[in-house]
């Protein structure tokens, strides 16, 4: 009988035997059997059960004494983990489940050195080899050693060739060792050995992204979608390949494919309208974006895309239409903030575009150009006084020469000619070469320079 049909059958007379309160007699390896099986599905109070039944009815078992232990180290009582681990010292000396169990037991006490030596102890013993081979592999890249890990993960691998965790982690190895030739190089060999492997080639394509080698990636995705034709991930990177080739055309023809087999399909349309986009094609994007924004109203990147072309062809008031909606799903997008006082400034809205610069120096008070941005909007609308305010909280953060100029450029404005000159003569000591720029920007600061300039001359 197979090991499965077998646990079934054990499952089904001990689950039974627990709703019908009634006493079976179960021998120490069906309990070890039992109890395995719920520790594996993570069904920890029918573990339990079954260990409370088993040392009930067995409890000189060192079997079912190990298989405690291994309960315990599930919830993580270390402190009983410790003592049993004490008790069957002797027994388990040879015993691969009590090695693995002292090696987790390590592990849990963060120290994944002693247990990487209980684990090639485990090892020793021949059974389990796989699964020892993996859990060795976790412990050293808790100890950032990758190099060791992906010698473990690759012996897993030997063993099962099937073992998508330990096939999954040796390319994750090779990617954190930045070794994506070897990469490329050990992805071969395994198609080579299971060349119907979607998985082995859609990771080939990946590698071949990261080298920026499209042609050869967008062939091992191909390989992919071949095998498995289902594989939505695998036809949306053959796709992203093609966009990367400006093959336009066979990308949108690629996307479309996946339509009938994503639910979700927001994102394809999104990707189908950027090509058209890039195709020169805007209607076309627009109809896609709109298919976008349908099948997923909450999807920001189809409101922002469409805002986008709108822009592009200069209906500035679509733009921002789409643009806030974009805003009104994700309020903390600074790009969004960035964008939207300037579609303002092209409307010549420049209140709401202060508005929008505020926003941005709430949220992004490091960045130099939010603040340079909003003295501008406040002085273009002429409120002199809280530019100077805004001037002087950016001063907080930044000493540069355009500030001062700005700070000139409203005291002149307001009248204060002393002022306008203290901070024109620290703005020039700072940045002499910016006052071209500004006296373009800002009239008066050259209608007083020239002035001073006269005055100079006449003290002479």
């Amino acid at each position: 009988m197979e090991d499965g049909f077998l646990n079934n059958d054990l499952i089904e007379r001990f689950e039974q035997m627990l709703d019908n309160r009634e006493n079976f007699y179960f021998d120490t390896e069906d309990f070890y059997e039992i109890i395995a099986y719920y520790l594996d599905v993570g069904d920890l109070p029918y573990a339990k059960k079954a260990l409370d039944y088993a040392l009930d009815m067995h409890p000189t078992s060192s079997e079912i004494q190990i298989k405690k232990l291994e309960y315990l180290l599930s919830i993580e009582k270390l402190r009983a983990a410790a003592g049993l681990i004490q008790d069957l010292k002797e027994v388990g000396a040879n015993d691969v489940d009590y090695l693995i169990c002292v090696a987790r037991f390590w592990s849990l006490k963060d120290n994944p050195k002693k247990a990487i030596q209980f684990y090639e102890k485990a090892l020793e013993q021949g059974d389990d080899r796989e699964y020892i081979y993996n859990c060795m592999g976790n412990e050293y890249l808790n100890l950032n050693e990758i190099s060791q890990a992906l010698y473990c993960f690759k012996k897993a691998l030997e063993l099962d060739l099937d073992d998508d965790f330990a096939f999954f982690s040796c390319v994750q190895c090779f990617e954190d060792l930045h070794l994506n030739k070897e990469c490329i190089e050990f992805l071969l060999q395994y198609i080579d050995l299971r060349p119907y492997s979607d998985i082995a080639w859609a990771q080939l394509g990946q590698q071949y992204v990261i080298m920026k080698d499209y042609e050869e990636a967008h062939r091992a995705f191909d390989y992919a979608t071949i095998i498995n034709p289902k594989s939505i991930m695998a036809y949306t990177q053959k796709a992203a390949c093609l966009e990367k080739l400006e093959d336009y055309e066979k990308a949108i023809e690629v996307y479309e494919e996946t339509l009938e087999l994503d639910d979700s399909a927001a994102y394809t349309y999104l990707k189908v309208g950027s090509c058209y986009v890039k195709l020169g094609k805007p209607f076309k994007a627009l109809k896609s974006f709109h298919q976008s924004i349908h099948e997923d109203p909450q999807l920001d990147q189809a409101w922002v895309a469409t805002s986008d072309l709108y822009e592009s062809i200069g209906n500035y008031d679509e733009a921002l239409y789409y643009l806030n909606r974009a805003l009104d799903l994700d309020n903390l997008n600074i790009d969004y903030w960035k964008r939207r006082a300037y579609l303002h400034i092209q409307l010549v809205r420049f209140e709401e575009s202060t508005l929008d610069y505020y926003r941005l120096v709430e949220l992004e008070p490091n960045n130099f150009y939010n603040w340079l941005g909003l003295t501008e909007t406040l002085i273009t609308i002429g409120d002199y006084h809280k530019a100077i305010e805004a001037v002087y909280r950016s001063l907080k953060h930044f000493n540069r020469a355009e500030l001062y100029y700005q700070l000139s450029n409203c005291f002149y404005l307001l009248g204060e000619e002393e002022n306008g000159e203290a901070a024109f003569k620290k703005a020039s000591e700072m940045n002499e070469s910016l006052q071209v720029e500004m006296f373009k920007k800002y009239p008066i600061l050259e209608n007083r320079f020239q002035i001073g300039g006269r005055k100079r001359a006449k003290r002479k």
